[in-house]
């Protein structure tokens, strides 16, 4: 996502015991649970097929696969992309490659732990075949230097300008409308404005996400800003860490003892108990127009209008690997219904002493007071069915499985009608 969404420093400080994963035990190899990150999936078909470097789907939506030596691997390689039940795996477009995502991923690794204030994210860039790192303009130098320093080929990283991520929370809204049923995309008040990203159904109630920079542990929610607009309070917000290494699925997350580390900007609320009949499990709002933002203020009502004939997208699934060069979409309160390329996909964010790893950028335009938007990836074939994505928190989003590693379960997220339409 471009632009910016909310501001706060996220950061939770907590008292963190070095190696050990978040129920205490020594940190080791974590292979269940949550799915996998489109990271951790390309390491395990790299250790399949050494000299893989990742795929993506370029501008006709032709799925093209990352080789070293494509003449020794893409039958195992094509054979690994079916059996993964990769979209477009049986037009495969080879793409030679310079390095593995492996070797990529160790010098990635090795940069972060450099990481200085000015650098804004770390990356493997599958589509380019390099680590590319972003930083301002200043701390070019201190790059080039670590570099040199590491003795990682320069050649094999690409620099990009970037800004230091200026997360901001709006104070007011264009979108300040009371609605029910509530759903995904409409804007919820905590005494800053953001939005309301998606419904859960956990433990026998009902309940939703937004970021944690919007809404804090115990942060009591409104639709609208009277005491009568309650809808519920947030109950669970995972704690940042700090000073260990956790191990998923063969990537090493090592978050140094001055940082505090997460996976996502994702807090969790409970619908009062006068609101759980109001909620439309399983669905974002859906607005008259897509990309009708164009950017900057004023932001105007328009794109912000709720189309009366089909006032809902459904959700049939989670998309945990969405890969570079897909479209994907979010509906936020501010700037509404925005879709573009994905650019990066599972990139580690740094915001001062407060790391996100595996973040998703790229996709459609966002403002202040979209924090929280529900990103999601249109099903081919429907009008209104998608698959959620993640969450929008400003400069990128949270994938849905980073959000389900903080939260160390799966999600129940998809709506019950699926093949029974009842819009």
């Amino acid at each position: 996502m471009s632009t910016v969404g909310c501001a706060d420093d996220i950061r939770t400080p907590e008292s963190a015991t070095a190696n050990r994963d978040k129920n205490g035990a020594e940190a080791g190899e974590h292979s269940s649970g949550p799915a996998l990150t489109i990271d951790e999936e390309f390491t395990r078909m790299a250790r399949e097929v050494p000299g893989f470097g990742g795929y993506y789907y370029d501008e006709t939506g032709t799925l093209n696969v990352v080789l070293t030596h494509p003449s020794a691997q893409l039958d195992a390689a094509r054979a690994l992309l079916r059996m993964r039940q990769v979209r477009g795996s049986n037009a495969v477009v080879v793409k030679q490659g310079q390095y593995g995502f492996e070797e990529l991923n160790r010098w990635r690794a090795l940069l972060e732990q450099e990481a200085k204030p000015g650098w804004v994210f770390t990356d493997v860039d599958e589509v380019r075949n390099r680590v590319a790192v972003g930083v301002s303009r200043a701390s070019r130098a201190e790059l080039m230097a670590a570099l040199s320093r590491l003795q990682i080929p320069a050649a094999a990283v690409l620099v990009e300008d970037a800004e230091p991520v200026q997360e901001q929370r709006a104070a007011y809204s264009h979108l300040h409308q009371w609605n029910r049923p509530l759903a995904g995309g409409l804007y919820v008040y905590t005494g800053v404005f953001c939005t309301l990203g998606f419904n859960v159904r956990r433990e026998g109630k009902l309940g939703f996400f937004t970021n944690t920079h919007c809404a804090r542990l115990n942060t009591t929610h409104w639709q609208g800003i009277w005491d009568s607009d309650r809808i519920g309070v947030t109950t669970e917000d995972p704690p940042f860490w700090s000073d260990r290494t956790d191990v998923y699925n063969g990537l090493s997350y090592v978050c140094p003892s001055n940082k505090y580390c997460r996976f996502s900007d994702a807090s969790y609320a409970v619908y009062d108990d006068a609101v759980q009949s109001q909620v439309k499990f399983g669905y974002i709002f859906r607005t008259q127009l897509e990309n009708a933002y164009t950017g900057g203020e004023p932001i105007g009502v328009a794109q912000l209008k709720i189309d009366e004939a089909h006032p809902f997208f459904r959700i049939v699934g989670k998309a945990y690997n969405v890969a570079a060069g897909e479209t994907i979409h979010k509906m936020g309160q501010r700037t509404g219904w925005t879709s573009g390329k994905v650019n990066k996909t599972c990139a580690n964010s740094y915001n001062g002493n407060t790391w996100l790893f595996c973040q998703m950028w790229g996709g459609g335009a966002g403002y202040s007071g979209d924090s929280g938007s529900p990103v999601f990836r249109r099903v081919p074939g429907t009008d209104a069915d998608v698959e959620l994505v993640g969450m929008y928190w400003g400069s990128g989003m949270s994938p849905i499985g980073s959000i389900e590693k903080d939260f160390g379960t799966t999600l129940d997220v998809v709506a019950d009608e699926v093949g029974n339409p009842a819009f």
